[in-house]
């Protein structure tokens, strides 16, 4: 069986090395080089304390992947299970937190909820004065998005899978109403046994190429990173509703994300001086010792989102035709279980249990 993967990022690599570990021959088309979408611009988040129970176990199984990954890939991704800690700063998010993290119990995973007053305790570099109470999930943590899309690269290379780069898909030739038989690229046609589009915000366009067309729009994503510091700052931390993310690097960086629904997003990639602003603000409220400290980049991410926020994950309009795009923000902690899934749905034609909440159908409806 050959297939072709459209897109290099995390999780169109990740489908692509598990596709040929099971033995397929696999061909990656990339517009450019990999990683040269959002997959590295993220800033490596994975946790499981979701408020469903297809999110929440997906989640913790791939968390338990990337754990084993370096290992399998001979190639360190940079996994750190330091925990991960959601704050809430209204009473609407505490109440939020405290019913996720019962569901969260039930299904296995081993959130706790703390007050106030022991996030202060446990973590004294914290200013916990608006901070109303949250919840802990110890097997999270932070994984390194470039090591894990270059980990992957690697593993697809030794498994024997192929990548062009700078080569652009502009259509997919179809042959009967139910069969894709080329893509059309710059440099040529190429054919496949089954197709896997993961070409992020690129995506869309393939689609059309052939009538079809999925409900989606960008999110835009601020991130900065501080010079480095001596390491403190073992979870990574939530803060809602803003949903501002923080966490620190090993090499000792401070990282901040903060998502910015500001209707420019089709506006290019710069990073804006109010969301400097905004992240200078909020992180020195919460962490009072950076007041001191230097930004060294800001950084822009412009992240595919669905209306119910979930991946695109799944078979659409032709029997050898399979989407994975639109991650809305979970991509990197859902590539490995994604991969996996991806990989077996295509090879056997019949998707598992875990992928029907993520079917391109429920979109058209």
């Amino acid at each position: 069986m050959r297939v072709i993967v459209v897109g290099a990022g995390i999780l169109g690599l990740g489908v692509a090395y598990n596709l040929a570990v099971r033995g397929t021959e696999v061909l990656v088309l990339e517009r450019q080089y990999p990683g040269s979408g959002l997959s590295v611009r993220a800033i490596g988040a994975v946790h499981s304390q979701w408020d469903n129970e297809h999110d929440i176990k997906l989640a913790m199984k791939s968390r338990d992947l990337l754990s084993q990954l370096s290992g399998e890939l001979n190639f360190n991704i940079g996994f750190r299970r330091g925990g991960y800690l959601m704050v809430a700063t209204n009473e609407e998010q505490l109440k939020r937190l405290e019913k996720n993290a019962s569901l969260q119990h039930s299904l296995g995973l081993e959130t706790i909820f703390l007050s106030s007053d022991e996030i202060g305790a446990r973590y004294p570099f914290l200013d916990v004065s608006s901070i109303m109470g949250g919840t802990f999930s110890r097997g999270d943590g932070v994984v390194h998005p470039f090591s894990l899309e270059f980990g992957y690269w690697s593993g697809l290379d030794g498994q024997g899978g192929k990548m062009r780069k700078s080569t652009t898909v502009k259509s997919l030739q179809v042959e009967g109403p139910r069969r894709v038989r080329a893509v059309e690229t710059d440099r040529g046609v190429y054919r496949a046994d089954a197709f896997v589009i993961a070409a992020g915000a690129g995506t869309g366009e393939i689609l059309r190429s052939v009538g079809l067309q999925l409900p989606t729009e960008l999110v835009r994503h601020e991130m900065l990173a501080t010079e480095p510091l001596r390491f403190f700052l073992k979870p990574m931390i939530q803060v809602n509703p803003n949903g501002m993310h923080i966490a620190q690097s090993l090499r000792g960086e401070i990282l901040c994300q903060i998502p910015r629904a500001d209707g420019q997003v089709r506006k290019g990639t710069n990073s804006t001086l109010g969301f400097l602003e905004e992240a200078a603000s909020e992180l020195t409220r919460f962490l009072p010792s950076l007041r001191q400290v230097k930004v060294l980049r800001p950084w822009v991410g412009l992240v595919e989102t669905t209306r119910d926020s979930e991946p695109i994950c799944g078979r659409l309009g032709y029997d050898n035709l399979w989407l994975a795009f639109a991650d809305s923000g979970k991509g990197i902690m859902f590539a490995p279980a994604l991969g996996e899934l991806m990989a077996e749905a295509v090879i056997s034609g019949t998707s598992a249990p875990e992928l029907l909440p993520y079917a391109p159908d429920r979109l058209l409806t």
